[in-house]
């Protein structure tokens, strides 16, 4: 007769392999549902293009100002005057006479400036406020 068998000791080590495996299955899959629901959100991907894309437009800048009511920027890049306002539900860029919008899906934005560092807050469509500071280096010709 054989000795071995299944004993109440070797169910129990399966028993804690298979909840620790579990428990590690459940924790990916929420993970995964809260970094599909931010970062890789549609908003999320939007807010991080306008942010390239403003980052790119403020180099080399010779003025930058900011109107009274924070919802227009001016400024003067080479020969190109840009005009960048938010307007309605979206921040656009005025070029040549045209608009090109920036960043859409928006409840409010606003443009603060001080001290060659700007401000952009804006508030998502879906109630998210994101917020982004950019130096502005301003090069004296």
């Amino acid at each position: 007769m054989d000795d071995k068998g299944y004993t109440l000791l070797e169910a129990m080590f399966q028993l804690v392999v298979f909840v620790l495996i579990s428990h590690l299955f459940v924790l990916v899959i929420l993970w995964f549902a809260e970094m599909k629901s931010t970062v890789l959100s549609d908003e999320q991907t939007k807010w991080e293009l306008f942010v390239s894309d403003l980052n790119h437009a403020l180099q080399d800048v010779s003025t930058f100002s900011v109107r009274a009511d924070h919802k227009r920027m001016t400024f003067q890049t080479a020969n190109t005057l840009h005009h960048i306002d938010c307007y309605s539900n979206i921040i656009r860029e005025q070029v040549n006479g045209g608009h090109v919008p920036m960043l859409i899906g928006l409840n409010r934005c606003q443009f603060n400036y001080t001290e060659n560092m700007l401000t952009v807050a804006v508030e998502m469509a879906s109630g998210v406020q994101k917020e982004r500071s950019f130096y502005v280096p301003i090069i004296e010709k």
